[in-house]
Formats: structure tokens, C-alpha cells, sequence
């Protein structure tokens, strides 16, 4: 067994990606105006045997040559034909493939008995991508990449494929960072990737930050993390991420950003409060990118956010500084409080507080009293309709400041809009289980009976305030919500206790009558039930609220009595 230190460059200089391909086609069909071509081809060669590797290539019904990406899902899931059809509307060619091997039904990337751990059933598969035993060539990472090796191969090869992308979600955005380093390719866009996954568990900004390296985490950190990739990356870069990604921590992602050459095009951006998906925005700098770097269309691409986090004239402020070789048509800051951990912290936006103009402009950041550490990162959209953001900014406090917010019992109101309720449940109008595919807001203000309005989503609700100190209710109190439903149905309301180690939903269900009328609902801790019909300890012990119901609701007036 060897324990050689491998990096980016050792681990990949020998690799033969020169083996012929076998392509064979299974299924050929047309949809609209795009040809779906399903294949299999050979991958890497291990003793006698190799790699088959399976995918779907699709193309534009007419025409002779065209862009193209080379998509890579998440390990979980396999080609997406909604995914490849969406690129191909837009005129490229996308070669879409399966690397997580062995699955249930259809066909799927096979791997020799021997690299078994590389299908992400197999029992040695977690282990094999979480630790690095031997040498980063006998991971589950390594085995995956050379299926992105091959892939590209293949489409280097197809006479009719101009400039290639690559587009890697949440683990394939991982697979992504190693082939845009170690692989000719024209841009990577990176989605829900943000590196340091042998820091999983380990707060950036806690009070213990330190990783316990012993030679397997040198291993792990020197030849497989996205970060240790990113400074041999030589071709544009769009990296887009989530703010409350539980997949990694936000707070690293634009270090692994960052270590990209900085004479490199490159831009960032945040999907605010979502996890593991991004929105409409994301997905419109996703469609520049590749206009601008596959079609070669002038788009200009503006540099992400400065920020900082200062006191001005006695408030607590962030200061930003965005790009002025573009037309900023807004931008914006958002906020929140002591939360370690950046999957459950309830971002709220800030108010501007003046724009000196030059790029340049404050906005309050109206931090509860009682803080000690407050978070930050900002956001702005350009007349060309890119949207970048910022690295997420921290300040530790010492003081009281002349903005600061004092506790506060009422948790929403549709006074502040949709506040700062996200999605629950990513489960419909979701393509690749990473694309939000909607053609309205997924969180909005629904008017109901009276004129009043109230917050409301089809994804469901979830709210993060329950963990803000601003927000923490007293041992015995109560709470208090008005709801609209005009059909009848049953709404569930679930606190969740979310910890490192241990996740625990504890539910209430209510049964809404339906009609045109408000109803108001007042619950203690005890009507909330765990699966072993365990009462709820006491709100103050909830990380967040969520609630769902089979049909349309709204929520008003959320608060603790």
C-alpha cells in the first residue's frame, strides 16, 4: 500500500485519456427541434478491463456545428433529458454523463469489479470519498473525474463540437474544479461547489477552526478538495453557490474563489437563503457565460462585490464598492446575526443608508443589541443582466451601536414583505435537483380575504429566525399565526432542532376549514410532536420553522404571545 503525497499535478500528469472510445449508440428519438442520442463509450483503462461509461448526448436538430457543454450532475443522479433539452434550445450541443455508476432502473456507467467504490451504492464509496486511505488515485474522486476525462475526449473528437464548457452540480461541481485544472476546456461554471470538504463540520468563523491534519487529511487537502484545484484553473470561471448550501460551508466558498489566478476571468454569485439550488438570477448569469465564452457574444461580465463591515457616524454599516465599468440597476446587502452555522442563518436585507455615488454606498446593518457577531455580503444586477455578489463578510461586537435593534416577539408580518421566509421543499418545478424552473417568485405576497396579504409559496415555507437572539422566545411561550387557505386541507407546521450531529422534526398539523376567511391558530410547545410522539422541550430549542400543505396557503401575522 502507498501513502505518497499526490497534488493536482502529480495525480493527473500520467493519466491516458488516449485509449479509443467503442462509442455505441442505445436509443436515438427527436423532441421538438433536438436529436437525443443515448451512448456508451469506453473510459479508463484498469488492468484488462475498463470503464463504460453511459450518457446522453443531445444536439439541435439543424445545423452543422455547434457550442457545446459538458454537464455533470450531481453523483446521485443521471442524465437529465429536461436539462440537456433546456442547452439545446439554446443552440448548444450538451454530452450529459452518469458517474455514479450501479442504480436501480435503466443504464448507467459500469465500472470494473476492482474500482467497485467508485458506484456511490457501493458499501466503500463514502469512505472513499471522504478520506484518502492510500493515495488520492484509489478515491471514488479519482475514478469520477476520469469518467469527465473521457467525456470530454468524446467530445473532442465529434467533428461537429466547436468550444466545449463544462457545468458541474453540487459533487459534479466538484468533478468540474478537477477537470477545468487538469483538462483543456473553454469555461467551467461551478453550481452549489464550494471546496473545503475536509472541513465539513468545522465552522470558518467559530471559535475552533482548526482542521486535525494527520497525513490522510494532507492527502485528502492536497489532491482532492475543489480549493486545492482552483489555482490551476486557466480558463473563465463562473461559481455559483448558495447561501444556505448544507451540502458545504458559504462562508469558504469564495476562498476557493479567491484562489483562483487573479488574471483569470472569473465572477461569483449567491443564491440568497437557498440550499443546494439556485434561482432565476444564477441561472441568467449561467445563460451569459456561456453566450459569452461558447458563442463568443459581447456580454460584459462585472467583477463580484467588495464589502466591509464598518461603523459610520455611530452605525453599525457595510460598506460596499461594486463595479462602475457597468450600469448598476440595483444593489443590495443582506444581514444576519451570530448563527455559526451558515446552512441556518435567517438572512434579512439591510436598508441603504446613503450611495456616495463612484460605486460606492453604505447600508445599515441593524444588528439586535445583544449580537456578537454579525454576517454580511451584498448583491448587485447589471443593465446587461449580470448579477454578482460578495465574499460574506464578518465583524465581531463590542459595543451597542446607535442602530441597533432591540428584541423583538413578532416574527413575520406582511409589512416587511416576504420577509425572510425561503423555500422547504425543493421538490417540483426543480430540474436536475438544482434549477428552479418557475416563471414566477417562489416566495410572493398572496393577497386574501379583506385585502390583506399574506406570505405564501409552493414550495412550502421555512423561516430561520427561531435560532436569532432577537427572535428567542421565552421558556413558556406561545404561538401565534394567521392563515388562509381557500380549500380545505391540512397544514403542517414542523420546529426543527438542527445540530451538528443530530436533526429532530417536530410536527403539528392543522386542519384548515377553507372559504374566504383568516383563521387564527395559538400553539404551545407540547402540540408539536416528534415521530415517537415526544412533545416539543420549548421553542427556544427550534433552529427553524417550516410549513407545508398539499394546496396553496398564506401566512400573516407569525409571532410569539
Amino acid at each position: 500500500m502507498s501513502t505518497k503525497m499526490l497534488t493536482p499535478i502529480t495525480l493527473w500528469n500520467d493519466f491516458d485519456d488516449s485509449l479509443p472510445l467503442n462509442t455505441e449508440i442505445v436509443k436515438e428519438t427527436a423532441q421538438g427541434n433536438a436529436k437525443l442520442t443515448y451512448i456508451k463509450f469506453s473510459g479508463r483503462a484498469y488492468g484488462s478491463s475498463r470503464v463504460r461509461i453511459f450518457g446522453l448526448y443531445a444536439k439541435p436538430l439543424t445545423g452543422s456545428s455547434f457550442p457545446a457543454l459538458l454537464i455533470l450532475p450531481d453523483v446521485e443522479h443521471t442524465c437529465d433529458e429536461n436539462l440537456a433539452l433546456h442547452f439545446v434550445e439554446k443552440g448548444y450541443a450538451v454530452l450529459m454523463v452518469d458517474y455514479g455508476g450501479v442504480r436501480d432502473n435503466g443504464d448507467y456507467t459500469i465500472y470494473p469489479e476492482e474500482l467497485s467504490y467508485a458506484n456511490y451504492r457501493d458499501d466503500n464509496c463514502a469512505r472513499r470519498t471522504q478520506f484518502v486511505d492510500d493515495t488520492a488515485k484509489e478515491t471514488s474522486w479519482y475514478e469520477w473525474v476520469g469518467v469527465a476525462r473521457y467525456a470530454l475526449k468524446w467530445m473532442r473528437d465529434c467533428e461537429e463540437i466547436g468550444l466545449v464548457g463544462v457545468l458541474g452540480l453540487k459533487r459534479g461541481g466538484d468533478v468540474a474544479w478537477q477537470l477545468a485544472a487538469t483538462a483543456d476546456v473553454d469555461c467551467v461554471i461551478s453550481v452549489c461547489a464550494g471546496g473545503w470538504n475536509a472541513y465539513r463540520g468545522i465552522c470558518k468563523f467559530g471559535d475552533n477552526t482548526e482542521l486535525k491534519m494527520d497525513d490522510e487529511r494532507y492527502r485528502f487537502l492536497a489532491a482532492v478538495d475543489a480549493q486545492a484545484y482552483a489555482q490551476y484553473v486557466r480558463c473563465p470561471v463562473l461559481m455559483l453557490c448558495a447561501t444556505n448550501d448544507s451540502g458545504f460551508d458559504a462562508d469558504r466558498a469564495f476562498d476557493t474563489f479567491a484562489r483562483i489566478n487573479s488574471e483569470q476571468e472569473k465572477t461569483f454569485y449567491f443564491s440568497a437563503r437557498y440550499d443546494g439550488h439556485i434561482g432565476n438570477s444564477a441561472l441568467n448569469d449561467l445563460h451569459l457565460f456561456t453566450d459569452k465564452y461558447l458563442k463568443g457574444r459581447e456580454v460584459f461580465m462585472p467583477e463580484p462585490v467588495e464589502i466591509s463591515i464598518e461603523e459610520d457616524e455611530g452605525d453599525l454599516v457595510a460598506k460596499i464598492r461594486f463595479d462602475r465599468n457597468g450600469e448598476a440597476k440595483y444593489y443590495e446587502v443582506y444581514m444576519a446575526e451570530d448563527n455559526l452555522d451558515s446552512a441556518t442563518r435567517d438572512w434579512t436585507r439591510g436598508s441603504l443608508k446613503r450611495d456616495e455615488g463612484d460605486g460606492v454606498a453604505y447600508f445599515y446593518l441593524n444588528a439586535y443589541e445583544g449580537s456578537k457577531m454579525v454576517f454580511a455580503f451584498a448583491k448587485a444586477k447589471y443593465s446587461c443582466g449580470f448579477a454578482v455578489s460578495s465574499k460574506i463578510a464578518v465583524k465581531r461586537l463590542e459595543k451597542r451601536y446607535l442602530n441597533s435593534s432591540s428584541v423583538s416577539r413578532i416574527l413575520y408580518s406582511s409589512k416587511e414583505g416576504t420577509g425572510s421566509f425561503t423555500l422547504n421543499c425543493y421538490n417540483k418545478n426543480v430540474v436536475a435537483d438544482c434549477f428552479l424552473d418557475n416563471t414566477q417568485k417562489p416566495v410572493y405576497l398572496k393577497e386574501g380575504p379583506c385585502g390583506i396579504k399574506g406570505v405564501s409559496s409552493s414550495y412550502g415555507l421555512r423561516l430561520y429566525r427561531l435560532s436569532d437572539s432577537r427572535y428567542r422566545p421565552s421558556g413558556n411561550a406561545l404561538l401565534k399565526l394567521d392563515v388562509y387557505s381557500d380549500k380545505e386541507q391540512e397544514l403542517n407546521v414542523s420546529v426543527v432542532i438542527a445540530g451538528k450531529e443530530k436533526r429532530e422534526e417536530f410536527i403539528c398539523k392543522l386542519r384548515l376549514p377553507g372559504g374566504e376567511k383568516w383563521f387564527n391558530y395559538i400553539l404551545s410547545a407540547k402540540d408539536f410532536k416528534n415521530e415517537v410522539n415526544k412533545p416539543l422541550p420549548a421553542f427556544s430549542d427550534g433552529t427553524y420553522v417550516t410549513f407545508s400543505a398539499a394546496d396553496e396557503f398564506c401566512l400573516n401575522n407569525f409571532l410569539w404571545l
